[in-house]
């Protein structure tokens, strides 16, 4: 079992005031059988009463309302997770078809079947998608910018280009095609820099998470925060105000392993209720 340590931080800055800001925040770990949340604390400026709510795709997440007028929004999160050996287990037949950003072309079922005709039959095992991302990630090229969080898994396939998210859209839409549940993830990895995605597929009774921007396997060095079909239903924050404001976003995240014990001064806060 590994524990992790993290820091979460986002800030937008608007170029002119807005109110009535609603957000919906998911920088709070998801608890499962393979995660467990040993501490956690957060908090946002300016402001606001922060209420946990959780969704169908198993997501954990604070609303609030920011209602006077504002030009900035910031919230950090530090925590500390337990990673454990154990697969998660709660399958939902939905992740077995096409969503909005992962509907497939035949671009893309035709790399499928080229793929199928290496391996000289259909994708069925586990060494079988492993082998399918390697070779996706052999054919896109990581750029950051080349998309957009509304490009599809058929846009992005056919450019060529794109970047965690998109890698993951593309693996999860493959898979389905073959007959695979594929879910996305979103969360923070070891290391510093932003939020990354993943995807999980489903075969042999559990979810195993698979890296394609990094192919390899996502194991207890990932931090899960959302999932769902693809990135609508897992991003990590959301929101909506009143007023006519440009937007830029700038997200910070480090993740660390705890090598010693833990003691008092690991603990940054009881997870909140």
């Amino acid at each position: 079992m590994k524990k992790l340590r993290f820091h979460y931080e986002m800030t937008l800055n608007l170029d002119r005031e807005v109110r009535d800001h609603h957000v919906l925040l998911r920088c709070r770990p998801i608890e499962n059988e393979n995660q467990h949340l040993l501490a956690y604390h957060c908090e946002v400026l300016p402001e606001i009463s922060l209420f946990l709510s959780s969704d169908g795709f198993g997501n954990s997440g604070y609303t609030g309302v920011i209602r006077g007028p504002h030009h900035f929004f910031t919230v950090k999160a530090d925590g500390m997770v337990q990673k454990t050996e154990k697969r998660c287990t709660d399958f939902h037949p939905m992740y077995r078809f096409p969503s909005v950003r992962t509907m497939p072309d035949e671009r893309m079922r035709t790399f499928l079947r080229e793929t199928e005709g290496m391996l000289g039959k259909p994708l069925e095992t586990f060494e079988d998608v492993r082998f399918l991302m390697s070779r996706l990630h052999r054919q896109m090229q990581y750029v950051p910018g080349a998309t957009t969080t509304a490009t599809t898994a058929a846009e992005a396939f056919l450019d060529g280009r794109g970047v965690c998210q998109d890698y993951a859209h593309i693996l999860i839409a493959l898979c389905r095609i073959a007959g695979i549940a594929a879910r996305y993830v979103a969360g923070m990895i070891i290391g510093e820099g932003a939020t990354h995605a993943w995807c999980e597929v489903w075969l042999d009774g559990a979810w195993i998470g698979l890296d394609p921007t990094n192919d390899c396997l996502a194991g207890d060095s990932y931090i899960r925060l959302s999932q769902g079909r693809d990135f609508a239903d897992g991003a990590v924050d959301r929101g909506c105000f009143v007023g006519f404001a440009s937007q830029t976003q700038q997200i910070y995240v480090k993740v660390e392993e705890v090598e010693k014990e833990t003691d008092k001064r690991d603990i940054v806060g009881k997870p909140d209720a």
